[in-house]
C-alpha cells in the first residue's frame, strides 16, 4: 500500500476549488437529484450551479481470487456449491496448548478409554440441515503462531484419517447457543471421536520436555487438520461453519481410567489458545459453474459480475471516460457515487455479503484503500443497503485525483477492484455476491464548472 501521506500531499486544490467542494457537499444534503442546486442560497455571481453527469460508461468484468492471509481472524469449516460459483471447501489446521489439569498424577497406570475434538461453532453460511462429511487428520509439520499463512497453503498430513463426523442441524436455521444433554444444558460444541492411539501418544508426552512448554509441545504433537470428506450431496447447498475455538469449549480431551479401578478417572485437556495456529486452507473449483463462463468469456464488460469471499472471485471495475472528461473540463468533483445491484442469480441459500470493498488499482497492477476509505471508512460506503438491493460507495477522492491529474495530462485512471474481504481490514469471509454488471452499474458525479 502506498504511503498515504505522500497521497494526501497530491490532493490539493486550489482555494477556489476547496470553497466549491465544501459549499457543494452542503448543497447535495438537502436536495434531488432533478433541480439546480442550491442556486439559491449561493451569494449572486460567486459560483456557478451544481451540474450532474451521470453518462459515463462503466466497464466491469470478473476475475480469480489470488491467495490470502488465511490464519487471522475466522476459522472456517466445511463446503458449499451452487449452480454460480461450483464448489467452495474450507478445511481448518490447528495446534494445541499444553495440557490443562493435574500434572502430578502418574498417568502410566491409566488407560485412554476415549478422545474427544470439540469444536464449537458461532456462524453458519449455506443450509444447516446439509449434512457435511467430516474427517480428522493428523498434522505432520508443524505449524508457527508466529508465521504467516496463506489459504493456499497445502501442509503434510498423514495418511490415515484419526476421526470422523457430520456437520449439520435438523431444524435450526442458525447454529444454536446451547444444548441439552441428559438434562445437563452447555454450550453447543461439534464433538469429534479420535483414535486412542492418539490419546496415548499424547498421554506418553506427559512426563517428558514436550509438557514443559507451548512450543516444545507443538513440535510433539503438530496438530490436526479438519477436512470436509467425501460423500456429500451433489445436489445439496452444503455449508461452512465458522468456530469460535478461543472461548474455552474447544480443544481435545483425553478420557482416562485407573488400570483395574474404573472408578477412579481423570480428564486430560489440550485447550485452543491464543498461542495457537488457526489456519484455513480454501479451495475453489468453478467448473461447469455459471462463473466459470464469465470466467472464460474475453470481454471486459459482464452482464453478471461475481464477488466472493474466502479468497475467490472479484470484480475489476474501470471509467474510462474519466480522463477524457477530466482533459475537457475545468471542474471540480463535489461528489461522486458508484453502485452495485444484486442480480436476480443471486442464490438464495448463499447469504450476500453485509459489506464490500473497493480497493484502488495502480499502474503495476497492485491494490491499495482507496482515498475515501483512508480519509472516513464510514463515508465511503459499501454496507448493503436494501432499498437499493446492493451496494453503494463514495468515490469522490478517487475522481478528484483522476481529474485533477488529468488537467495536468496525467492518466492515473488505473480502475478499482471489488472484494468481499480486506484481510487487513475484516480476515476472511463467507459470503458470495452476484451482482449486475455491464448497464446496471449507476456512476453519478456532481460536479461544477470553474470557467463560470
Amino acid at each position: 500500500m502506498k504511503n498515504t501521506l505522500s497521497k494526501f500531499k497530491d490532493q490539493r486544490f486550489v482555494f477556489v476549488q476547496t470553497v466549491v467542494f465544501l459549499s457543494a457537499i452542503l448543497i447535495l444534503s438537502s436536495c434531488k437529484d432533478d433541480e439546480l442546486l442550491g442556486i439559491e442560497l449561493q451569494p449572486d455571481g460567486q459560483f456557478d450551479t451544481l451540474a450532474i453527469t451521470d453518462n459515463l460508461s462503466v466497464e466491469a468484468f470478473t476475475l480469480l481470487g489470488e491467495p490470502q492471509r488465511s490464519d487471522e481472524a475466522q476459522s472456517f469449516v466445511g463446503k458449499v456449491q451452487s449452480d454460480q460459483f461450483g464448489t467452495s471447501e474450507s478445511s481448518l489446521l490447528l495446534n494445541f496448548d499444553i495440557l490443562q489439569g493435574n500434572t502430578d498424577i502418574d498417568f502410566t497406570i491409566y488407560q485412554v478409554d476415549s478422545v474427544v475434538l470439540s469444536l464449537r461453532p458461532n456462524l453458519i453460511f449455506g443450509v444447516p440441515k446439509n449434512a457435511i462429511p467430516i474427517e480428522v487428520f493428523e498434522l505432520n509439520e508443524t505449524l508457527l503462531v508466529s508465521e504467516e499463512y496463506q489459504s493456499d497453503f497445502d501442509p503434510e498430513v498423514k495418511t490415515t484419517a484419526i476421526g470422523s463426523t457430520t456437520f449439520s442441524f435438523s431444524r435450526q436455521l442458525k447454529v444454536p447457543e446451547t444444548v441439552t444433554i441428559d438434562t445437563v444444558t452447555e454450550v453447543f460444541q461439534f464433538r469429534i471421536k479420535l483414535d486412542n492411539e492418539l490419546g496415548e501418544y499424547l498421554k506418553e508426552g506427559i512426563g517428558d520436555a514436550s509438557a514443559q512448554s507451548t512450543e516444545d509441545f507443538q513440535e510433539y504433537f503438530k496438530g490436526l487438520m479438519i477436512k470436509v470428506g467425501a460423500g456429500l450431496d451433489p445436489t445439496l447447498t452444503g455449508a461452512i461453519y465458522s468456530m469460535a475455538l478461543l472461548t474455552g469449549e474447544s480443544g481435545i480431551k483425553v478420557y482416562t481410567s485407573e488400570s483395574g479401578n474404573v472408578q477412579n478417572t481423570e480428564v486430560i485437556e489440550y485447550p485452543i489458545t491464543s498461542k495457537c495456529a488457526r489456519i484455513n486452507k480454501i479451495t475453489h473449483d468453478y467448473s461447469s459453474s455459471l462463473a466459470q463462463t464469465y470466467l472464460d468469456d474475453v470481454s471486459n464488460n459482464d452482464d453478471l459480475l461475481f464477488v466472493q469471499g474466502l479468497a475467490g472471485l472479484r470484480t475489476e471495475i474501470h471509467i474510462p471516460g474519466l480522463y477524457e472528461f477530466g482533459v475537457n473540463n475545468n471542474t471540480a468533483i463535489a461528489k461522486a457515487v458508484l453502485q452495485f445491484e444484486l442480480a436476480n442469480e443471486q442464490n438464495g441459500e448463499l447469504s450476500n455479503s453485509q459489506r464490500l470493498y473497493l480497493l484502488d488499482l495502480e499502474k503495476d497492477g497492485s491494490e491499495s484503500l482507496t482515498l475515501d476509505y483512508i480519509y472516513s471508512p464510514s463515508r465511503s460506503g459499501g454496507k448493503f443497503d436494501e432499498d437499493i438491493n446492493g451496494y453503494q460507495f463514495d468515490i469522490t477522492r478517487h475522481v478528484q485525483r483522476i481529474v485533477q491529474e488529468a488537467q495536468k495530462g496525467v492518466d492515473v485512471n488505473y480502475g478499482l477492484r471489488l472484494h468481499a474481504q480486506v484481510p487487513v481490514l475484516n480476515g476472511n469471509d463467507t459470503a458470495h455476491n452476484v451482482l449486475k454488471g455491464l448497464d446496471n452499474i449507476a456512476l453519478k458525479l456532481y460536479h461544477t464548472d470553474l470557467n463560470n
